[in-house]
Protein backbone atom coordinates (compact mmCIF):
# COMPACT_ATOMS: atom_id res chain seq x y z
CA UNK A 1 0.00 0.00 0.00
CA UNK A 2 2.99 2.21 0.37
CA UNK A 3 4.72 1.63 -2.17
CA UNK A 4 1.77 1.98 -4.53
CA UNK A 5 1.01 5.93 -2.55
CA UNK A 6 5.18 6.57 -3.33
CA UNK A 7 4.27 5.55 -7.01
CA UNK A 8 0.92 7.45 -7.41
CA UNK A 9 2.66 10.76 -5.69
CA UNK A 10 6.06 10.36 -7.75
CA UNK A 11 3.49 10.62 -10.87
CA UNK A 12 2.16 13.00 -9.64
CA UNK A 13 5.21 14.92 -9.24
CA UNK A 14 6.60 14.14 -12.35
CA UNK A 15 3.61 14.96 -13.97
CA UNK A 16 3.55 18.42 -12.19
CA UNK A 17 6.85 18.73 -13.21
CA UNK A 18 6.51 18.39 -16.92
CA UNK A 19 3.16 20.72 -16.84
CA UNK A 20 5.73 23.41 -15.32
CA UNK A 21 8.54 22.69 -17.79
CA UNK A 22 6.05 23.47 -20.91
CA UNK A 23 4.39 26.15 -19.63
CA UNK A 24 8.15 28.13 -18.50
CA UNK A 25 8.86 27.21 -22.27
CA UNK A 26 6.35 28.69 -23.48
CA UNK A 27 6.13 31.83 -21.78
CA UNK A 28 10.18 31.69 -23.17
CA UNK A 29 8.91 31.51 -26.68
CA UNK A 30 6.47 34.06 -26.18
CA UNK A 31 8.56 36.66 -24.67
CA UNK A 32 11.18 36.21 -27.50
CA UNK A 33 8.74 36.23 -30.17
CA UNK A 34 7.78 39.90 -28.83
CA UNK A 35 11.02 40.60 -28.60
CA UNK A 36 11.88 39.75 -32.35
CA UNK A 37 8.77 41.58 -33.23
CA UNK A 38 8.78 45.17 -31.18
CA UNK A 39 12.79 45.29 -33.59
CA UNK A 40 11.17 46.78 -36.07
CA UNK A 41 7.68 49.20 -34.97
CA UNK A 42 5.22 46.84 -34.49
CA UNK A 43 1.85 47.32 -36.25
CA UNK A 44 0.10 48.33 -33.48
CA UNK A 45 -3.61 49.45 -33.31
CA UNK A 46 -4.72 51.72 -30.54
CA UNK A 47 -7.56 54.71 -30.11
CA UNK A 48 -7.02 58.34 -31.09
CA UNK A 49 -8.68 60.86 -28.05
CA UNK A 50 -11.54 60.96 -29.90
CA UNK A 51 -11.94 57.41 -30.31
CA UNK A 52 -10.84 56.61 -33.76
CA UNK A 53 -8.48 53.34 -34.47
CA UNK A 54 -4.86 54.75 -34.85
CA UNK A 55 -2.63 52.10 -36.13
CA UNK A 56 1.27 51.92 -36.66
CA UNK A 57 0.77 53.28 -40.70
CA UNK A 58 -0.69 56.09 -39.38
CA UNK A 59 3.09 57.57 -38.27
CA UNK A 60 5.20 59.22 -40.80
CA UNK A 61 7.41 57.10 -43.05
CA UNK A 62 11.00 58.18 -42.83
CA UNK A 63 11.07 59.81 -39.90
CA UNK A 64 11.94 58.91 -36.10
CA UNK A 65 9.44 57.39 -33.66
CA UNK A 66 9.41 57.82 -29.44
CA UNK A 67 6.51 56.01 -27.95
CA UNK A 68 6.20 56.69 -24.16
CA UNK A 69 3.85 54.24 -22.29
CA UNK A 70 2.49 56.02 -19.40
CA UNK A 71 0.21 56.27 -16.44
CA UNK A 72 -1.18 59.86 -15.56
CA UNK A 73 -1.22 58.80 -11.80
CA UNK A 74 2.02 57.60 -12.17
CA UNK A 75 4.49 60.22 -9.97
CA UNK A 76 7.76 58.60 -12.33
CA UNK A 77 5.32 59.35 -15.45
CA UNK A 78 4.70 62.82 -13.92
CA UNK A 79 8.80 63.34 -13.71
CA UNK A 80 8.87 62.31 -17.25
CA UNK A 81 6.58 64.91 -18.10
CA UNK A 82 7.78 67.43 -16.51
CA UNK A 83 11.59 67.04 -18.04
CA UNK A 84 9.59 66.38 -21.52
CA UNK A 85 8.72 69.87 -21.45
CA UNK A 86 11.96 71.29 -20.30
CA UNK A 87 13.53 70.46 -23.58
CA UNK A 88 10.48 70.05 -26.31
CA UNK A 89 12.77 71.17 -29.31
CA UNK A 90 14.71 68.19 -28.86
CA UNK A 91 11.79 66.04 -30.09
CA UNK A 92 11.23 68.39 -33.24
CA UNK A 93 12.32 65.78 -35.75
CA UNK A 94 10.44 63.05 -33.69
CA UNK A 95 7.18 61.24 -33.76
CA UNK A 96 5.90 61.55 -29.96
CA UNK A 97 3.38 58.90 -29.13
CA UNK A 98 2.50 58.62 -25.88
CA UNK A 99 0.23 55.97 -24.79
CA UNK A 100 -1.66 55.41 -21.67
CA UNK A 101 -4.62 53.45 -19.87
CA UNK A 102 -5.73 56.37 -18.98
CA UNK A 103 -9.46 57.75 -20.71
CA UNK A 104 -9.86 61.04 -23.06
CA UNK A 105 -10.47 63.11 -19.92
CA UNK A 106 -7.91 61.77 -17.74
CA UNK A 107 -5.18 62.30 -20.78
CA UNK A 108 -6.32 65.98 -21.62
CA UNK A 109 -5.87 66.94 -18.31
CA UNK A 110 -2.35 65.23 -17.80
CA UNK A 111 -1.01 66.92 -20.99
CA UNK A 112 -2.41 69.95 -19.58
CA UNK A 113 -0.87 69.67 -16.44
CA UNK A 114 2.44 69.08 -17.57
CA UNK A 115 2.36 71.88 -21.01
CA UNK A 116 2.27 69.10 -23.22
CA UNK A 117 -1.06 69.73 -24.52
CA UNK A 118 -0.23 71.40 -27.60
CA UNK A 119 3.12 70.39 -29.07
CA UNK A 120 2.23 67.97 -31.50
CA UNK A 121 2.27 64.62 -29.89
CA UNK A 122 -0.09 61.95 -30.54
CA UNK A 123 -2.17 60.91 -27.51
CA UNK A 124 -3.40 57.39 -27.98
CA UNK A 125 -5.74 55.48 -25.37
CA UNK A 126 -5.16 51.72 -25.04
CA UNK A 127 -8.68 51.27 -24.32
CA UNK A 128 -8.56 47.70 -24.85
CA UNK A 129 -5.33 47.12 -22.60
CA UNK A 130 -3.87 45.64 -25.85
CA UNK A 131 -0.08 47.29 -25.90
CA UNK A 132 1.03 44.17 -24.55
CA UNK A 133 0.21 42.48 -27.45
CA UNK A 134 3.05 44.53 -29.57
CA UNK A 135 5.14 45.55 -27.04
CA UNK A 136 5.34 42.96 -24.11
CA UNK A 137 4.62 43.09 -20.95
CA UNK A 138 5.09 47.07 -19.88
CA UNK A 139 5.27 48.62 -16.92
CA UNK A 140 5.14 52.27 -16.52
CA UNK A 141 6.54 54.60 -17.94
CA UNK A 142 8.24 52.38 -20.43
CA UNK A 143 10.32 54.26 -23.58
CA UNK A 144 10.78 52.57 -27.16
CA UNK A 145 12.77 54.85 -29.87
CA UNK A 146 12.63 53.98 -33.35
CA UNK A 147 14.57 55.41 -36.13
CA UNK A 148 13.30 56.74 -39.38
CA UNK A 149 13.57 52.96 -40.83
CA UNK A 150 11.35 52.03 -37.66
CA UNK A 151 14.26 50.40 -36.30
CA UNK A 152 14.39 50.04 -32.47
CA UNK A 153 17.42 51.86 -31.19
CA UNK A 154 16.52 51.57 -27.38
CA UNK A 155 13.88 50.51 -24.67
CA UNK A 156 13.89 51.72 -21.06
CA UNK A 157 11.69 50.39 -18.83
CA UNK A 158 10.88 52.50 -15.49
CA UNK A 159 12.10 56.01 -15.08
CA UNK A 160 14.54 57.14 -17.66
CA UNK A 161 16.50 60.37 -17.63
CA UNK A 162 14.99 62.36 -20.59
CA UNK A 163 19.11 63.36 -21.69
CA UNK A 164 19.13 59.11 -22.12
CA UNK A 165 16.14 59.49 -24.73
CA UNK A 166 16.84 62.28 -26.56
CA UNK A 167 21.23 60.40 -26.84
CA UNK A 168 19.43 57.74 -28.66
CA UNK A 169 17.13 60.02 -30.76
CA UNK A 170 19.66 61.94 -32.43
CA UNK A 171 16.83 63.07 -35.22
CA UNK A 172 16.39 58.85 -35.61
CA UNK A 173 19.01 58.78 -37.79
CA UNK A 174 21.41 56.25 -35.57
CA UNK A 175 21.47 52.91 -36.16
Amino acid sequence: MKKKIIIILGLIALGLGAFLAFKIGKKYNHNKEIALQKQSLPNFQLYSQDLKIFAAKDLEENKAVCIFYYNAECEHCQYEATQINKILTAFKNTQVVMVSTNTPKETSLFAKNYGLSNVGFIWLYDKEYAFYKWFGKSVTPSVYIYNANHKLLKEYTGEVKIEAVIKYLSDGKKS
